[in-house]
């Protein structure tokens, strides 16, 4: 199975202008998430980069548990954007973005995105992103965490999570490189943000779009005080779901648990 050292994370960040460019690796971590603010609130500059091969309490969106076996990618970048970034386009879907064009360059296979910000393979679940917002001195800083299954063999996944969750190792029946990777998600996460900088934040949303599994699909969204049901019509000008409902009526979704309703 394929592991990253130091000289592998320097060599996948080189071509980089700031992400990873200052770094931790551990072997294990509760979550690198929680070690990355930390390092932010500590005053760590915008890009460092925390990675783990193990996390013993990763986490997802909505506070769930994320599996991280070894052979996964498990990582964490402190960006500090600014309100206008922020306006422009969510981080998290333009991190699922990477995450899945990296993922279709790295094991020649055909991801999707479900939204807001997760990866999807044959149906099943190969990657998430979590973002932590919070601001300090009226500055905002994100955490963002990323967990790919990469090179994870599927019998190291737990029964329950082995049934909606797969990895490239599994799909390829083949290892697959860890820093390579690595490398992919890194310069096209930050070629994404840094064009979210420059006002193109509309190209991105486009490009996440087209990859977007929930589009066009019957959905229920679950809301924290009700639940809606209907058509996942598009997105809005900020990454936002647009729902159409039974009635006619479209509702903007900013946050929800999405889940396909299949015909009976």
């Amino acid at each position: 199975m394929s592991a990253l050292d130091r000289a592998a994370v320097e060599r996948a960040a080189a071509k980089c202008a700031f992400v990873g460019k200052t770094f931790e690796l551990h072997d294990e971590l509760g979550s690198t998430n929680d070690r990355a603010r930390e390092l932010a609130q500590a005053g760590a500059a915008e890009g460092t980069l925390v990675l783990a091969a193990r996390q013993h309490f990763g986490r997802g969106r909505l506070g769930r548990a994320w599996s991280s076996p070894e052979g996964g990618l498990y990582l964490s970048i402190v960006l500090r954007p600014t309100d206008e970034i922020l306006r422009r386009a969510p981080i998290s879907l333009l991190s699922a973005l990477a995450a899945s064009e990296a993922l279709d360059a790295a094991g020649r296979v055909a991801t999707r995105i479900k939204w807001p910000n997760d990866v999807l393979l044959d149906g099943k679940k190969i990657g998430g992103v979590l973002a932590d917002l919070f601001k300090e001195r009226d500055a905002a800083t994100l955490i963002l965490g990323v967990g790919l299954n990469v090179d994870t063999d599927a019998a190291s996944f737990a029964p329950d999570v082995a049934q909606i969750a797969t990895s490239l190792r599994a799909h390829k029946g083949a290892a697959v490189s860890l820093e390579e990777t690595l490398r992919l998600f890194l310069g096209i996460f930050e070629g994404h943000y840094q064009s979210v900088r420059r006002g193109g934040g509309a190209l991105i949303l486009a490009r996440a779009s087209d990859r977007m599994a929930t589009l066009g699909q019957r959905v229920r969204v679950r809301l924290a005080e009700r639940t809606l049901e209907g058509k996942a019509a598009g997105l809005s000008a900020t990454g936002a779901l647009v729902l159409e409902l039974d009635g006619g009526q479209r509702e903007v979704v900013y946050a929800g648990d999405v889940e396909e309703v299949r015909p009976a």
